[in-house]
């Protein structure tokens, strides 16, 4: 193989880098969905990949594609809930971000969901892997590991 021919590869630093900007993309996304400011629950396709595997302390569920992503068993059906406990906003708190590979990342975060008195309704942390797809960084697995 030729120098030229060589693929560009990002550095870390630069992963980091998309990772930090995608959450933060992520985390407004899911709040204007959420309070209703918006409406297009497949713009969640840009942030989730199926299959989605998502694990909490009482549950494990796989979202084989898109439409189970965004349905009603799925993180459309969280959107939906939220709307209706007065939901108002989320902040990520804390983001670690840990470069596994150029394709592939665990992200440790820590979410702090307000209602709209500005009241901490959950506190929640999450170790997401998120990997390089042909349509860019999605996230694949959820791990809710709340404190």
């Amino acid at each position: 193989m030729k120098p030229h021919d060589a693929i560009a590869v990002p550095g870390e630093a630069e992963i980091i880098s998309q990772l930090r900007e995608f959450f933060q993309r992520y985390g407004a996304t899911f709040v204007e969905l959420a309070i209703g400011q918006r409406s297009d629950v497949n713009a969640l396709l840009e942030f989730y990949g199926a299959p989605l595997r998502f694990v909490g302390s009482t549950f494990h569920m796989v979202m084989k594609d898109s439409a189970a992503i965004t349905g009603a068993d799925g993180m459309g059906g969280e959107i939906d809930r939220l709307r209706r406990a007065g939901f108002a906003g989320s902040t990520l708190d804390k983001c670690q971000i840990n470069v596994l590979n150029p394709q592939a990342a665990l992200v440790d975060a820590l979410w702090l969901r307000r209602d709209s008195a500005g009241v901490l309704m959950a506190r929640f942390a999450v170790i997401y892997l998120v990997t390089l797809t042909p349509g860019g960084w999605r996230i694949t697995s959820a791990v809710n590991t709340s404190e």
